[in-house]
Parts: C-alpha cells; sequence; structure tokens
C-alpha cells in the first residue's frame, strides 16, 4: 500500500469531530429558525401553529414586496415555503445522509435569506448571515472527513 493510500484512509478523530459540530450546528440553526415560523408568543404562551406560520409567512411577503423590487407573488411564494425548507434541510443535514448535497442545500437556503433580509428596509442582519455561509462553507471543506454520519455509516470503504 503507497504511502499516499494509506494517508487517505487513515481515520482523523480531528477533523470528523470537526465536521460534526459544523454540520450539526448548521442544521440546529436551520431547523430552529423554520420551528420559529410557527410560533407565537413567549414562554407559557407560546404557540405553534399552522395559523402562525400562515401570518408571520404574510407579513414577511408583504414587507419584502413593497420595500423591494420583487413581485409580490414570488415574495408569497418564498415566505409561505421558506419554513418548511428550512426544517427539511435542517433535518436533512443533521443525518448526514448525502452530507455534501445536504450542506450545499443549506448554503444556497442560507444565502435566500441574506436576499430576503437584504430586500427588507433594515438589512443590518444580513451579517450575521454572512457568517451563517462561512460555518457551512467550514462544514462542507471538513465533508470528506464524514465518519460520523449516515454516510459514514453506510458509504464505509472496508
Amino acid at each position: 500500500m503507497s504511502e499516499a493510500s494509506q494517508e487517505k484512509s487513515r481515520f482523523d478523530f480531528s477533523l470528523a469531530s470537526a465536521h460534526l459540530l459544523l454540520r450539526l450546528w448548521v442544521s440546529l440553526r436551520l431547523f430552529m429558525a423554520g420551528l420559529d415560523k410557527f410560533r407565537s408568543g413567549n414562554g407559557p404562551d407560546t404557540t405553534f401553529s399552522l395559523e402562525n406560520y400562515d401570518k408571520k409567512s404574510t407579513a414577511i411577503a408583504k414587507l419584502m414586496s413593497t420595500n423591494s423590487f420583487l413581485p409580490e407573488a414570488m415574495c408569497n411564494a418564498y415566505a409561505h415555503s421558506i419554513g418548511y425548507i428550512l426544517v427539511i434541510v435542517g433535518i436533512w443535514v443533521a443525518l448526514g445522509i448525502f452530507s455534501s448535497l445536504g450542506l450545499l442545500a443549506a448554503g444556497f437556503t442560507v444565502l435566500s435569506l441574506g436576499f430576503g433580509l437584504a430586500a427588507l428596509p433594515d438589512d443590518t442582519e444580513v451579517v450575521y448571515i454572512g457568517i451563517h455561509i462561512l460555518v457551512v462553507a467550514a462544514a462542507l471543506a471538513t465533508a470528506k472527513a464524514r465518519q460520523f454520519s449516515l454516510d459514514g455509516l453506510l458509504f464505509r470503504k472496508k
């Protein structure tokens, strides 16, 4: 066995752990952001429902369409689907099946949030989206060390 192939097949616990932590952070952030779209109230008065989701989505779509060049129909479609997308992609990334593709979907989802925020009148939160993009990029950069994911378990080389 050549030295190069030994290097490739060697397990790097630090890199695999870094990938796991980054992937879990990205998934947690996406899942919780999606779940928040269904929430109303605080503390003991908190409720989660489709009615809350519809109210929040309608308000977001209206704010986006009145403060940007985007057509109202496009803003409605985006605002009414983003919560579901956030939850689905968050779960996908947490499971780690097709990790790289899931993280790429996460990156594009976060990028779409940045575009949506930039379309709003007060876009100071866009900086945080940039940080999230960097975290997703770091998770993608460590994706070859995906031993702690379904990819790593299912597609392990013997």
